[in-house]
C-alpha cells in the first residue's frame, strides 16, 4: 500500500505533463523520415507547379521553430469537443499569439459505393479503420491563421498551409478509408479551429 502511494502521485504527475505537451516537433520528424523512406505519394502547391520534397523541407522549418518556443510563459487549456481533444497556449507578448493543437481520434465504420465505368452494377464495400490525426494552428498578431499542419499517426504529414501557401500530399498507396473521410474531416476541423482563435 504504502508503494502505491508513494507510485500514485508520479503516475499522476506524467499523465498532467504529458496531456499538456505539444507534439509539433515529434510530428514534424515522424512525417520527414517517411516522406524520406518512400516516393510514393504526389505534392500539389497552389504556388508552385514544381514542388518538391525539399521545398517541403524548407517550409517545415518554420513548423519546427514553433515547436521549439517556450511555452511556460503561454497560458494553457484544453477541452474535449466530440472526438477532437483541443489544446491551446495562449501568448500575452511577441508575434505569436497562440498555438492550436487539435487531436482526433476517429473509429470509421462506413459502407461506400463503388460505381464502375463498365457495363457493372455499383457494388457497396464496408470500410473500417481507426484514425489518430493531429492538427496545428498558429496565430501572430497579424494572421489569425498563418500555420496549418494535418497529420495522420500512420500515414504521415496530409496538409499544410503557410500564409497564402497551401500544400497537399497524397499518396498512392493510403490508409484504407483515409480519402473517404478526409475531406471531411479537414473542413471539420478547419471550422473548429476558425473558432478557437484567439
Amino acid at each position: 500500500m504504502m508503494l502505491l502511494h508513494a507510485i500514485l502521485p508520479l503516475l499522476f504527475a506524467f499523465i498532467l505533463a504529458d496531456t499538456s505537451q505539444l507534439k509539433l516537433q515529434q510530428d514534424i520528424q515522424k512525417d520527414v523520415a517517411k516522406l524520406q523512406q518512400s516516393n510514393s505519394y504526389f505534392i500539389s502547391d497552389n504556388t508552385s507547379e514544381t514542388a518538391s520534397l525539399q521545398s517541403i523541407f524548407n517550409d517545415l522549418q518554420l513548423f519546427g521553430m514553433v515547436s521549439n518556443l517556450d511555452l511556460s510563459k503561454a497560458k494553457y487549456s484544453q477541452h474535449q469537443q466530440g472526438p477532437h481533444q483541443i489544446q491551446q497556449w495562449i501568448f500575452d507578448q511577441g508575434q505569436i499569439k497562440s498555438i492550436t493543437q487539435l487531436e482526433s481520434i476517429i473509429a470509421l465504420d462506413t459502407v461506400v459505393t463503388q460505381h464502375y465505368l463498365e457495363n457493372r452494377p455499383p457494388s457497396q464495400h464496408r470500410i473500417t479503420n481507426n484514425f489518430v490525426f493531429r492538427a496545428y494552428q498558429v496565430s501572430t498578431a497579424t494572421e489569425p491563421a498563418k500555420l496549418f499542419y494535418l497529420t495522420e499517426s500512420e500515414q504521415g504529414l496530409l496538409a499544410y498551409h503557410l500564409e497564402e501557401k497551401q500544400a497537399h500530399i497524397s499518396y498512392t498507396s493510403s490508409k484504407n478509408g483515409l480519402n473517404h473521410l478526409l475531406p471531411k474531416y479537414h473542413a471539420e476541423v478547419e471550422a473548429i479551429l476558425k473558432q478557437s482563435i484567439k
